[in-house]
């Protein structure tokens, strides 16, 4: 999906991540994704919680997780929930629930025939690979390999590989001087 996504989208889900640390009051990596999701009132289920027959079911919508909008048996109100393969590595469940936070705060869930375009699932992965390790906090946690970020940020090893090229990149071809908002956030880790 290289190439997908203008600098102006990247850009925007940029603030879009940093307006929701500041909302969930996140001040410490390795981000926790269940946090984030408690705070903005995500449900969090997974599939290990599922009925045999909702198992298969979920796998057969995707071995990973997803996302949806149901409407909650006490309260009558909808919600978001996002349903989640427990039985994987704990770095790509982390992966995967970012990915899912992505599509509900970037708004996928608003148009009536819930289906995700191919613009969106870019959007939902570039949110979860900049929300899960931001490049200046990979900066300011002096990672050196993929390994340091697999253990900084509690990514898997392949995330930690993907991660770490794309920091080496911010660092070659980024600008010379942080950005606004990366110094906002590097302010709200309190290490700028």
């Amino acid at each position: 999906m290289r190439g997908v996504l203008s600098t102006k989208q990247l850009n925007r889900i940029k603030h879009e991540i940093l307006f929701m640390f500041e909302e969930c009051e996140v001040v410490s990596y390795p981000i926790d994704c269940f946090a984030i999701a408690k705070k903005l009132y995500y449900v969090l289920r997974p599939y290990s919680s599922l009925s045999p027959d909702e198992y298969q079911k979920a796998l057969s919508i995707d071995p990973d997780g997803y996302s949806t909008v149901e409407k909650n048996p006490d309260t009558g109100m909808n919600e978001y929930v996002i349903y989640y393969n427990d039985s994987v590595n704990e770095g790509r469940m982390r992966w995967t629930i970012f990915h899912e936070i992505g599509h509900i705060y970037l708004g996928h869930h608003d148009h009536p025939d819930n289906s995700q375009t191919v613009i969106e699932e870019a959007e939902a992965d570039f949110f979860a690979k900049y929300t899960i390790a931001p490049p200046p906090l990979i900066n300011i946690a002096k990672c050196e390999c993929p390994m340091d970020i697999a253990v900084r940020f509690k990514v898997s090893g392949q995330a930690s590989i993907y991660l770490f090229v794309y920091y080496r990149k911010w660092m070659e071809f980024g600008p010379r001087e942080y950005e606004p908002f990366e110094l906002e956030m590097l302010q709200l880790f309190q290490a700028a």
